[in-house]
């Protein structure tokens, strides 16, 4: 069976990266909103973690379309326009597509389980400094690496201009800045939020006869 012209190839590659994005950029940032409005803020349900477990695979076919489309363009670079394998910031993509793999299998395996710990009760109901710290740099992760991408594909001027290691630098110290700024915000914020006017409302409510 004939391929199609490499242009229509191209044209439906490009728009499954873009559907495998949106279903990853959306649904990371719903996972953090519900995260904090209905685990941090409240308590964890089990109508809501069935909620957060389908967006959760929502993200997840969104990755696996990342990598489909994305090796996709690799095979037709390779075949059909091998000078664009030379742009660094193809390589630099991959490399943060790839830290966005093994940060989702984290989340999976290390964050996810404290949930369903958690079923019923706060977020960080008995939730280590450690685990505190793990689940902040493996969301920061998630943020950050599903956004660059993003901005990587729209700025154009990069290409073939910018080394890929100055790329990598950029995304890490982004990655380091935006860990240091929630756990600040959460220290110096949400947490007196919470416990002055989430949690003490309720405390006098549940102590009056």
């Amino acid at each position: 069976m004939e391929l199609p012209p490499v242009d229509t190839l191209k044209t439906l590659f490009v728009a499954g990266h873009l559907v495998g994005l949106a279903f990853g950029v959306g649904g990371a940032l719903t996972l953090d909103i519900i995260a904090f409005r209905y685990f941090y803020l409240d308590r964890i349900t089990h109508e809501k973690l069935v909620l957060f477990n389908f967006i959760a695979r929502l993200v997840t076919t969104g990755l696996l379309t990342l990598w489909a489309t994305g090796l996709a363009f690799l095979w037709i670079y390779w075949q059909f326009e091998p000078q664009l394998l030379a742009n660094p910031k193809v390589w630099a993509k991959l490399v943060i597509v790839l830290v966005l793999t093994v940060n989702g299998y984290f989340l999976h395996h290390k964050v996810f389980p404290i949930l369903e710990r958690n079923l019923g009760k706060p977020l960080f109901y008995r939730v280590t400094v450690d685990e505190k710290a793990m689940m902040f740099t493996f969301s920061s992760i998630s943020i950050i690496s599903w956004g660059f991408p993003l901005v990587l594909g729209i700025a154009r001027s990069l290409n073939f201009t910018t080394g890929m290691e100055n790329i990598l630098a950029f995304y890490f110290l982004m990655l380091s800045a935006t860990c240091l700024m929630m756990l600040l915000v959460f220290k110096l914020f949400l947490e007196p939020f919470k416990r002055f006017v989430v949690d003490r409302p309720v405390r006098r409510r549940a102590l009056r006869p």
